[in-house]
């Protein structure tokens, strides 16, 4: 059921694209102008036409530059050019009037595609100005679900990179855990301390200690061993070493 219903949208899609390209050929509304006036008006609309399909592209870009109003319109011309083909001729032309702005259809009869030139003027007495310019290629309707196919399989496909994409980065959010234990036993890790010089200084006052008993150890004994030899001074003899003995007296 829901393939179905996820079939039954791509199509709805394609259909509301088919029906967006057709809309180009529905006719403008406005109000109808007297058959003079319209004559007048198809004539500068072919005239303005003529002119802009045997422009160049410095020509195009200069009259964009005097006319910012028209830079929109003579780039739609130029990216629909190459689907026209060559102007063989005029067809469905007419013109339509609401407030003080005309809008003159000139449909173009091209050698690949057929087109409608929309051309927007704005005339205040004897002066006319143009105030926008749109271009519509018509396609067929094959061309036209080609389109829209295209459009929805690049849609689709944009779509599944970025889910893709998602779940990428997604699936790396398991490493997270393991970065942060990394992260805090770092940061537990203590750090040695300095050794205090007053310590080191202690341990030489205790070896000196050390030396000085061995040196009043010495002395007394060496008074004994004298006194016992009858003599009543240490000289004569010296003691060499100290050494304790395990037998018993």
């Amino acid at each position: 059921m829901k393939k179905w219903l996820s079939f039954l949208g791509i199509i709805t899609c394609v259909f509301a694209l088919t029906a967006c390209g057709s809309s180009s050929t529905a006719k403008i509304s406005g109000d109808a102008v007297d058959q003079s006036t319209e004559q007048q008006l198809v004539s500068v609309g072919e005239q303005l036409t003529t002119s802009i399909e045997s422009m160049d592209k410095s020509d195009a870009e200069q009259l964009s530059e005097q006319q910012p109003a028209l830079k929109s319109g003579l780039e739609s011309w130029e990216s629909a050019k190459e689907d026209i083909g060559d102007i063989k001729g005029f067809q469905n032309e007419y013109a339509v009037v609401n407030d003080n702005e005309y809008s003159v259809n000139i449909g173009i009869d091209g050698s690949d595609h057929d087109a409608n030139v929309i051309w927007v003027l704005t005339m205040d007495q004897n002066t006319q100005e143009i105030s926008s310019l749109t271009v519509n290629v018509s396609y067929s309707f094959g061309e036209l679900m080609e389109q829209a196919a295209l459009n929805t399989v690049l849609g689709m496909g944009t779509t599944f990179v970025v889910l893709i994409i998602l779940a990428f980065l997604i699936s790396l959010f398991k490493f997270i855990p393991a970065l942060q234990a990394s992260l805090s036993r770092k940061k537990e890790e203590p750090v040695p301390e300095p050794v205090d010089e007053p310590k080191e200084e202690a341990a030489e006052e205790t070896a000196g200690e050390a030396v000085t008993d061995d040196g009043a150890l010495i002395a007394v004994i060496a008074a004994a061993v004298a006194a016992s030899e009858g003599h009543t001074t240490t000289d004569g003899f010296v003691v060499r070493s100290v050494r304790k003995t395990r037998k018993r007296f």
